[in-house]
């Protein structure tokens, strides 16, 4: 899945020269805690936060007899620009979900801008856009049931399964294969369109797989 069928296009951008009072307001007319800075040509130049408004605003507040008028004039004559990040992790439109995944862990971000060919601002993707999609590929809120499965790591395993469980005319709306902590083997997750999972489940343990039990990480 690609990270511009995810992101959000209608977003909000800042110029530069706009004070951090306007953006703040920006950013709470339209429920967002940052918004990417454009030049007039929607060129990204970096990106401010609810966190950086509040960081610039901070010092200032511990002035003894430091008013909240004082604040306001402090945030209506600071320009964008003096506490915007300027070096702004980004994902490109070619990006897939599972690159943009990454960027946000290794960089601890909670937003990122996507961007063109030409460094132009086309959207931008956050860590809720990202657990959505998570969420929709797993299938989670269908009418459905799950299974953990454990399988040889081998060519064919996982088509086995598939074939025990398409023996039942259900389908599959969801899997998630991962390494298991056995050698050798996968845990395979799998999301199949049934609540009848009884029968289904007896023929997987009958072909001998192993079905995991929560409980079993209990476990010491």
């Amino acid at each position: 899945m690609f990270v511009a069928r995810r992101m959000k296009k209608n977003i909000v951008t800042v110029t530069p020269s706009i004070s951090l009072f306007e953006a703040q307001g920006r950013m709470r007319e339209h429920a967002v805690r940052q918004i990417p800075v454009v030049s007039e040509d929607g060129t990204l130049l970096g990106i401010v936060s609810d966190r950086d408004i509040r960081t610039a605003v901070l010092p200032a507040g511990l002035v003894p007899g430091f008013t909240a008028g004082e604040a306001e004039k402090s945030m209506k004559s600071t320009p964008v620009e003096r506490v915007m990040t300027r070096k702004v992790v980004t994902a490109t439109i070619t990006d897939t979900l599972e690159d943009a995944i990454v960027l946000l862990h290794d960089f601890r971000v909670n937003a990122l801008p996507v961007v063109d060919g030409a460094g132009k601002v086309a959207g931008i993707i956050t860590r809720t856009d990202v657990l959505e999609a998570f969420i929709d590929t797993l299938g989670v809120g269908e009418v459905s049931s799950r299974l953990e499965v454990v399988v040889p790591d081998r060519p064919g395993a996982l088509a086995q399964l598939a074939a025990i469980i398409g023996s039942f005319h259900v389908n599959i709306t969801s899997v998630l294969s991962i390494r298991h902590v056995e050698a050798e083997k996968r845990a395979n997750f799998l999301r199949i369109a049934t609540l009848n999972i009884g029968p289904i489940r007896k023929a997987i343990e009958d072909a001998g797989f192993e079905i995991l039990d929560p409980a079993r990480f209990l476990l010491p």
